[in-house]
């Protein structure tokens, strides 16, 4: 269990300030920063995170801190140029070595899943696409993203979130559209962290959830994802076997996140606290990195302490 430092008092805080960099501004220059991924390792913080930058186009970034209060933006530490999307980072480190996996898109709106490993968790090395579409037809048959990882019992455990079509309206001219298109979490797994299979022929969990982060609880495991409402989440006792719980975070109704929470990433203990990007706008194109602490309600919520 990792415990942040102080990073807010009560409420709602940023947890990066503004001016921001080109490489965060997007094509609006109100800034799009979102998909946070903290990791403790090495005596430091490393807060991953993605953001667009006035190109249009998506790159990982790292902030540095020693305390968890006080940030240093490092800037991009894996991009690909051309690339429409390179973010939603999920970190495990074993041996010493930082494996990063991460939306890849290099056109439109075509996501697979990738990886990048880093001894000192700087400077990485692409290695290969670790997961691609599904089969003809299937749930995920049209792209698969926005990672979470976890090693456990010997292997690596990769959820994921899935479709097999887009909503109408949706930018991507060539993919198919469907007036009932939704989202899901799906689940693969590994042994080298490379080759994934995934588990069964269908998702693990629908509610049109995405976005999701996945990490253990005592006895079981908690997924958060997304949504206009505020940050949802489910609890289960494998990683496979999903009950829906609703509504743990909702919007603070400020103008911070207004419009819902996008990606969000659960850090669990004794103050367990969420990290999200709060989104400003309907569009989900200005976003800010923020916390928000749990505690009342979310703590005594069923599941949630297995």
């Amino acid at each position: 269990m990792l415990p942040l430092l102080g990073l807010l008092a009560l409420g709602q805080s940023l947890i990066l300030d503004p001016p921001w960099q080109s490489t965060e501004r997007a094509p609006h220059r109100k800034g799009n920063l979102y998909a946070p991924e903290l990791v403790r390792e090495q005596g430091r913080f490393f807060l991953y995170y993605g953001a667009q930058g006035v190109d249009g186009h998506d790159r990982i970034h790292l902030a540095l801190s020693t305390d968890g209060i006080t940030w240093k933006r490092q800037g991009v530490v894996l991009e690909e140029p051309g690339a429409n999307h390179v973010n939603d980072p999920s970190v495990v480190v074993l041996d010493g070595v930082f494996h990063l996996y991460y939306t890849l898109a290099r056109e439109g709106l075509k996501d697979v899943i990738a990886l990048a490993t880093s001894r000192d968790g700087i400077h990485f090395e692409k290695q290969r696409v670790v997961l691609g579409i599904g089969k003809e037809n299937a749930w995920d048959s049209l792209l698969v993203g926005r990672p979470s990882i976890l090693f456990e019992g010997g292997k690596f455990r990769l959820w994921y979130d899935g479709r097999k079509d887009l909503p109408p309206g949706a930018p991507d001219k060539s993919a198919p559209k469907s007036a009932n298109s939704t989202r899901a979490i799906g689940l693969a797994e590994s042994l080298d962290g490379k080759h994934f299979e995934r588990v069964g022929t269908g998702p693990v969990f629908g509610n049109d959830a995405g976005g999701a982060h996945v990490c253990r609880l005592k006895n079981g495991y908690a997924m958060v994802y997304e949504g206009r409402m505020g940050t949802r989440w489910a609890s289960s006792p494998d990683g496979t076997r999903w009950t829906d719980r609703g509504i743990l975070a909702p919007v603070t109704g400020t103008p911070l996140d207004r419009h819902g929470h996008v990606t969000p990433f659960l850090v669990p203990g004794e103050k367990p606290r969420l990290l999200i990007g709060a989104a400003m706008a309907p569009t989900w194109d200005v976003n800010r990195l923020a916390e928000i602490p749990l505690g009342g309600e979310a703590l005594q919520a069923p599941g949630f302490n297995q």
